[in-house]
This record gives structure tokens, sequence and C-alpha cells, in this order.
């Protein structure tokens, strides 16, 4: 193999800052008017606190509030803030006054034995819900029993300047003076004092600031000598901010295992407890911050600043932005790498470039192929090897291998079957993987032998387009194809996998903490391979947002970190959550370029459009938005803050206000609520306020929880509204009560009422079985008599039928008798009757004298009157008998 040795030309392009955080910066005010920043402080509901020279300030992330004199302040220039148990705001002034914020009001605290008139420098609560404050000037007091206690140089206080107040383990108290730090036991209504100053070992008596670590260890910030370790313990004293230029600090605070320093005279760093490692912030276009006047710490680790000139918010360093020469072209940054030293090699436009960090602290950027035969060059891909060699990767023209200690390159670029280097990574032993447009190139390095093994579809592989090699940690190695998906070489040969994937176009690989393989896809998202099969991210759950990464690899821990258009996803496959980071980490429209990363011991590089980004390994655990219920209005009436009590049912329109407190993204936040009792299901919505019509009586718990990618938190708030009176359990008892009463007055009524009426009807039944009894005695007479009777009528009756036999012997004589002349009357009688009327009749027809004629009329007028006669005996003789 042949290869070609050049001298490497260093050339010196700048003094360069260190990299830096993103920094948020605020305005309290309307116009951005100067006002200074005394204090910040958060509530226990999170809100951010700014105390100022113009007022006080509350602010959510996205709005505002301001207090002033309106409000029932007692003046404008705060200087201390806290909150007590019962949620109360406390504000020092310095006017020496202190005021407390409850019911959306302002009422001034006033003890009997009166306030000082100098500055409140602090005020805290401890354990026992004691009020503490410092004074400047005017010593150190505290509130118990209604009485308020002062501790000046008689008690033993070294002096009367006292900045700080922080409480420590075994509820003890410490203040930092112009004399030294006093440690405070509270014993009753007696403070026992200790004093511990230069005289024991503290390298500065002037302590503005304390912070009391988990350990029991003191942090004491100084005015001349930076941060001081106070070990309780063995009371020894040691610097962490040893040989540098930190004085006159007037704050600090502590996250992640980093104090964070707010100084009067250089503005705001940051130093590592552990290695000791110290930073100082401009911002990430490397101006130098205004100087801070106080820091918080919130829930979320953000760190907040205060200054004159604005509040500044900044997640710390676990993202950071190193700044890049730029010249008449950006800062894009194709290919980045870190080497044995700790220098940065990057690439952009204008050539190779090396960061360094100098003795003094400073960054020195310098151009690598500046004179050289390969200045004009384009390095697109670059590698450190085991042996500290840079590898460059080039467009179309091979790599290089660069020795920063001989300054020497070596060149391959006959010795390859394609000169475009797309990626350059680590391979087994002590070799490297080159991808090309022309196949994948291994590399095997013996001393100054290098040899080049060609790999392509001649020999078994299925594309020569490869974006990357990756060798896992089963030595196995995996080949990113463009459109033939992955082939991956193993003991067994060579295999060829695309089963379960959307895009056959692979961008890269990485693995987890599992030793599961991942990989990027062109427009398809991200997938893992489970036995010789991708399964799509999404069907997991997993929430990457974009389906275009350009970036995919692992940090230390094993999480999956991918870099896209809108920022950076951190996925814990053993936690099962994703982390996101975008335009409001400071990324705003950085795009990575494609396979443009480093992995180093604690953090990643990124090589983006808008210049180097760095993320450190040590990311704070993922906090979630945190969900407030501010209270219920009672349409047109009142606000609750309390619902212990029971609503009467005529307040049942209900406005439920709440906040989702996530200074990150504010505006990324959406909610889900839901009311037991009442909302079938859970209800999406972007408003922070929810309105209940014509609630029914009834108890009631209303849920609301956040949404920022997933579904995290949920605040309750439970009140119950009270029926009508008619329709309380009470009202309708007592109708009951009154019911039952009136039932059983009722029953008791009917009972008298029976009583008497079966009084009254056993006197009755009684007078009637007397009555019946007369009337049985009396029919028992009757019908004795009636016996008597009866017998006396048996013998008429018996005499009566012996007269009616009698009389019917009688009858049927004097019947056969009539029948004898009915039988005579009809036959022998009329016969003659009728011969006398045939004899008239014939004579009528002969001629007879007129007498004759008168004699023979009235014979037949007589003959006509005894047959009439005759008629009328039968008649009655046969009527007779009809009846008989």
């Amino acid at each position: 193999m042949k290869a070609c040795a050049y001298l490497l030309v260093f050339f010196v392009v700048g003094i360069a800052e260190a990299q830096t955080p993103h920094f948020e910066r605020y305005f309290v005010t309307r116009n951005n008017e100067s006002v200074q920043i005394n204090k910040i402080f958060q509530s226990r509901e999170g809100y951010i606190w700014f105390a100022t020279t113009k007022g006080l300030y509350r602010f959510d992330g996205e709005r505002y509030r301001s207090f002033g004199i309106a409000d029932s302040l007692p003046d404008l220039n705060i200087t201390a803030l806290a909150q007590d148990s019962l949620g109360r705001i406390w504000t020092g002034h310095a006017s020496g006054k202190i005021s407390v914020y409850h019911n959306n009001r302002f009422n001034l605290f006033q003890p009997e034995e009166g306030l000082s008139s100098s500055p409140v420098s602090d005020i805290l609560f401890d354990a026992d819900n004691v009020l503490w404050f410092s004074t400047l000037n005017d010593g150190l007091y505290y509130y118990v029993n209604k009485r308020l206690y002062r501790l000046d140089e008689e008690n033993g206080l070294p002096d009367l300047y006292v900045y700080d107040i922080e409480q420590g383990q075994n509820n003890e108290m410490y203040a930092g003076t112009d004399g030294g730090l006093v440690i405070c036991n509270r014993k009753g209504q007696s403070t026992d004092i200790r004093v511990v100053s230069n005289k024991h070992g503290l390298p500065d008596n002037i302590v503005r600031k304390i912070h009391s670590l988990d350990n029991g260890t003191l942090l004491l910030a100084t005015e001349d000598k930076g941060v001081i370790e106070f070990d309780r313990q063995s009371n020894a004293f040691k610097s962490i901010t040893q040989n540098t230029s930190l004085t006159a600090i007037s704050d600090i605070v502590v996250t992640s295992g980093k104090v964070w320093v707010a100084s009067a005279e250089t503005g705001l760093a940051v130093v590592d407890l552990k290695s000791g490692m110290l930073k100082r912030y401009p911002d990430e276009n490397g101006k130098p911050l205004p100087i801070m006047s106080c820091l918080l710490v919130d829930n979320e680790r953000n760190i907040w600043s205060g200054s004159r000139n604005g509040i500044f918010r900044t997640l710390g360093d676990e993202l950071e932005f190193v700044p890049v020469p730029v010249t008449d072209r950006d800062a894009n940054v194709m290919a980045v790498t870190t080497d044995r030293d700790g220098a940065i090699w990057f690439s952009t436009e204008d050539g190779l470039f090396k960061r360094t960090k100098t003795s003094a602290g400073n960054y020195t950027t310098t151009s690598i192929l500046d004179g050289s035969p390969y200045e004009r060059y384009r390095v697109i891909s670059l590698y450190v090897d085991d042996n500290g060699f840079v590898w460059a990767g080039l467009y179309g023209e091979g790599v290089l291998r660069i020795d920063p200690g001989t300054k020497k390159i070596t060149r391959l670029a006959k010795e390859l079957r394609n000169g475009n280097v797309l990626s350059i990574s680590r391979g087994a032993g002590n070799s490297v993987w080159l991808a090309t447009l022309g196949g994948a190139e291994k590399i095997e390095i013996k001393g100054n032998d290098l040899k080049v093994s060609h790999y392509s579809s001649e020999n078994g592989l299925s594309s020569d387009f490869i974006y990357q090699v990756f060798v896992d940690s089963k030595n196995r190695v995996w080949f990113a194809t463009d459109g033939r998906g992955v082939d991956m070489i193993d003991g067994a040969g060579i295999h060829h996998l695309e089963k379960g994937l959307a895009s056959k176009v692979i961008y890269g690989f990485a693995e987890d903490a599992s030793g599961r393989i991942w990989v990027n896809t062109q427009d398809s998202g991200i997938f893992y391979v489970s036995q010789n099969e991708f399964v799509d991210s999404r069907s997991d759950s997993v929430g990457f947002r974009e389906l275009n990464n350009y970036v995919l690899t692992s940090d230390r821990a094993g999480r999956i970190v991918t870099m896209h258009n809108g920022g950076i996803d951190i996925f814990d496959p053993v936690a099962k959550s994703i982390r996101y980071l975008d335009e409001n980490s400071g990324l705003g429209n950085r795009v990575a370029n494609l396979n443009s990363a480093f992995r180093a011991s604690d953090h990643i590089l990124f090589g983006t459009s808008g210049g180097l980004v760095l993320l450190n390994f040590n990311l704070s655990p993922r906090i979630f938005p945190k969900i407030h219920i501010e209270g219920v209005s009672i349409v047109g009436k009142k606000h609750y803050l309390d619902l212990a009590k029971p609503l009467p049912h005529s307040e049942n329109n209900l406005t439920i206000s709440f906040r989702a407190f996530w200074y990150q993204n504010p505006e990324d936040v959406a909610f889900e609520y839901r009311m037991d009792n009442y909302d079938e299901d859970w209800i999406t919505t972007g408003d922070d306020q929810i309105t209940y019509s014509q609630l029914p009586p009834g108890d009631y718990t209303f849920h609301v929880r956040a949404l920022n990618s997933e579904v995290q938190g949920d605040s309750t708030i439970r009140f119950s509204i009270r029926p009508p009176f008619w329709k309380t359990a009470g009202f309708l008892m007592a109708v009951a009560v009154s019911i039952a009463l009136v039932i059983y007055a009722y029953i008791k009524y009917r009972e008298r009422a029976l009583l008497e009426a079966k009084r009254i009807l056993e006197q009755k039944v009684e007078e009637r079985t007397r009555e019946i009894q007369r009337n049985v005695e009396e029919i028992q007479a009757q019908n004795e008599e009636i016996m008597a009777q009866a017998e006396e009528i048996k013998g008429i009756n018996e005499n009566l039928e012996m007269l009616v036999r009698q009389r019917t012997a009688e009858l049927e004589r004097k019947n056969q008798a009539l029948e004898e002349y009915a039988f005579i009357n009809a036959h022998k009688l009329r016969s003659p009757v009728a011969s006398i009327l045939g004899l008239v009749n014939l004579l009528n027809k002969s001629e007879m004298n007129d007498e004759c004629k008168v004699i023979n009329r009235h014979l037949l007028d007589s003959a006509d009157e005894l047959d009439g006669i005759v008629r009328s005996i039968t008649k009655a003789i046969e009527r007779g008998d009809h009846k008989s």
C-alpha cells in the first residue's frame, strides 16, 4: 500500500469562549425598562415570584401579574420573599417592613414589639414554622408564640449585617454576616449562638450566601474568597473556586452536583463539585451576560438568574452550544469528533478545525489543513481511532489519517474503491470501517501498516451505497444501505434484513442498554430489530417526533438519542420514557447533518447547520408539568380557595381555574379534565378554566392533568353541593318523622276510637243480647202459645176437614141434583119450550085476527122469555161446574 505523508499546518483563527447553554430572557415590565431583580422565589403552587425595586411580580410561564401600592404593598422595593405553611407569601422590604399576601391582599406584619427600619435581607420559616428574618445593620429576628425576639451583639452575633438565613440538619439555623458564619440553636425562647470566622479557619468573614448540602456540608459564598466548602463534621474548609476570580458573590444555588454562582463582578459561572471544573457563561452568541444578583433552581431544574437588565432562564449545561469560526459562509458543521486530549475537531465549508482549551481557560480554534495540499478538500466525516489518530473522510478524495502528535497526514485514495467517505466508525480489534458510495472498506491497523479490505455487492452486500457501518457489542457488523435495507455479517456469513421496514433507505444504527439494535430510515421513522425482523417504534408507542432523523446514536446509559429538524429526542427503553429538547432549549433552527455526531465518555457532539451542539450525559430526571388548581368561582358571585364546606344549591354554576407550570415550553401544554359523577370520560382542552352550569346536588371530584407529549399529573379538588332544604336528608327525615308522628297519632286515635266503638258495640251487643234473650223468651212463649194454637188449629182443622167432608158429600149430592136438574132443564124442559116456540111460529104463519095475533105475540114473548130463563139456568149451572 502506498501512502503519502505531509506535515500539518496549524493556523490559529481566534480565541473563543467556552461552550454555553441557552439562556431565555424575560422582562417583567411591559416596555422592558431597567428594573433591579432582588430576589427570585418559587411558591409551592409553582408560580415564580420576582421581588424588584419596582414592585412584586408573579409569573406562570405566560402571564405576569404585578403587585404594587394599590394592592396594599407598604413600598415597592422588595428585598425578601418566603412562604409559610398556610401558603401565604411574605415580603420583606428595604424599608424594614414585612407584609403578608393572603386572599388577594397584602397586610402588614405588625408585632407588638415593632419592626426594624433596616432593610430585610431574607425571610425563612423553619421546620417548626417559626418566622426568621435578617436585616442589614439591625441583626437577626425570630417570631414565636406571638412574640418577636431580636438577636444582636449582646446575644453573641458578630455583626448586625446579616445577608442570608439557611436551615440545616438538626434544625440548626445558619446566618451569613460581615463577621462570619453564625450557627443558631433555638431552645424554647432562648437561642444559643456559635460563630465561625477566620479565627476558626474561615478564609473570608463576609458570608453573603449559605447553602446546606444533603450530607450536612455547607457551601459559603464569600465576598473575596469565592465559594468555601465547610465540613460540619470535621470543621474543615475547602475552596471549590480556588485560583479563580469569582469574587463579590451575590448568590449560589446547587443542582445536579454543580454550583451556580452569581457574581456582582464576573457574572454567571458554574462549578462542578466533583471535578472542580469551572465554566463562565456568556450567552450562546458569545456576549457576556449582565451582572447577576440572585439565583433560583425551580421544580423543573431550570436555573433562573436576575439582574438589572432582565431575568434569564437556562436548563443548565446539559445542552450547550459551542462557538465555531464563521466567515462569509454559514456555521454548518458537517462532521465532528473529539481527540484524546479533549480537543474538538470539526469541519465546515471553510475547512477542518481543532478547538483546544488553553492553560488560561480560554479556547483557541486552529485551522488544520490551511497551507497543506489538502486545504481545498472537503471533510465530510471524522473519527479518532484507538491510537489517537484523527481520520478525516473526504468528499470524492478518499480519507486522511492525521497524527496530532507528529502533525503528519497519511492519505488513502487509490486503495479505496470509492473516494466519497460518508462515515467512519470503529471496528473489532484495531480496525476502522469506512462507509462509501462504492461499498464499505475495512482498514486493519498494524503499526504504520494499513490493510484495506473491500466489501461490496461483488462479495455479497446488497448495495454499494453505504451510509454507515456499525459494529455492535457482539462484534456483528451492520451495513446501512441506500435502498436495500440492512446487511449484517456475523460468524455465519452475510444476512440481508428488510422484513418489517417501511423504507429500505437506512441512515444508521444505535445499540441500547439491552443490546437491541435500532435503525433510522428515510421518511419512515425509527425501527428496532427483533428476531431478525424490524419493528416500528411507533407500534410500541415510542414517541419519536419525526419520521426523518438525521442522527441516531446512544448515550453512555444506553438511551437512544436522535436529532432531526425539530430538535433532539432521548428515549429511555428501560423507563419507557422520552425527553424532548427543541427550540425552547435553544436549538432554534439548528438541523443536524446526516450521521454528524460523536459520542464521548460524558457527552454527545452534534454537527448542525448552526454550529456545534453538545449534549451532556448528566441529564436531569424527566420532570413533567406541575398542575395547580387555583380555585373555584361561583359565576358572578364568589371565589373559593377552600371548598371544605358544601356549597348551597343555588351556587351550582362553577368555574374552576387551574394552571400547568412548565417554564421550558408553556405553550406546549394542554389539559385533560373530568368531573366524577358528571363527566363520562376525560375531555381535552387548551383553556385553563372550565365552567359547569346547573350542577345537580351531590359530591364531586374534579380531576385535571397536563398533556405534554404524554399525560402527566392529576390534580384534584373535591366539593359538594347541598340540595335545597326540601331535598335534604334532615328535611326528609323531619318530614318522615312528622308523617310517622301523624300516623302514630292517627293510629292512637284510631285505637282509642276503636276501643270506644268496641265498648259501645259490646254494650250494644250486650243490650241486644238481652233484648234477643227477651225476644227469645217471648218467642218461646209465643211458640208455646203457637204450639197450643197449633194444637187447637189442628183440632179445628180436623173438625173442618170433617165438616168439609160432610159439606163435600152434601155438595156432591146437591151437584148430582143440579146435574139432574140441568139435564132436565136442558133436555126435558127446553124441548117443550122449543115445541111451544115452534107452534107459535107456525101460528104466525096462519091467518089470525087481531086478537089472536096479540095473544100469539104474547105467547111468543113468554116462550122466548122462558127459553132465556132456561138458558140462564143452564149457564149458571155450567159456571158452577167450572168453578167446582
